[in-house]
């Protein structure tokens, strides 16, 4: 079975906070931490604590899948700039959806890929627009 560890890398807080509401819902989860890049952090220290995790992680045997916030974002830069380095995995647009299906699934499946796209089309399928002729049906 595959070992896996989570990284959330999103601008401010939201990771973290995205964290405590999936615990709220799931118990609490190992192999599971967020970085978060603060107005007055810089972009270089926040690669290297992200860099340090996933050293951690090699070490303990676990594949890293990161998730961040935005495409083309620092946390998304400084994820990529880490795939130079080791193997692993980037998943953007992190959401509620997202987060709970990749941790129901985590140790289950082992094809990380196949895990990721399944966790992909569960976070999209997870949106939807509301309005009035909704509540009609």
């Amino acid at each position: 079975m595959a070992k896996r560890a989570i990284l959330v890398i999103t601008h401010g807080e939201f990771g973290k906070e995205l964290i405590k509401s999936a615990e709220m819902i799931m118990g609490p989860q190992e192999n599971l931490c967020a970085l978060a890049l603060k107005p007055s952090a810089s972009v270089d220290d926040l690669r290297e604590e992200a860099s340090k995790i996933v050293v951690e992680n090699e070490k303990k045997g676990l594949e890293t899948v990161i998730l961040v916030d935005l495409l083309g974002g620092s946390p998304s830069n400084v994820s990529l700039s880490l795939l130079s380095k080791f193997e692993l995995h980037i998943l953007t647009g992190v959401n509620m959806p997202m987060l709970i299906e990749l941790l129901t699934l985590f140790q289950s499946e082992e094809d990380t890929t196949k895990l990721i796209e399944t966790v992909r089309g569960t976070s999209v399928a997870g949106i939807y627009h509301l309005n009035r002729n909704f509540i009609k049906k």
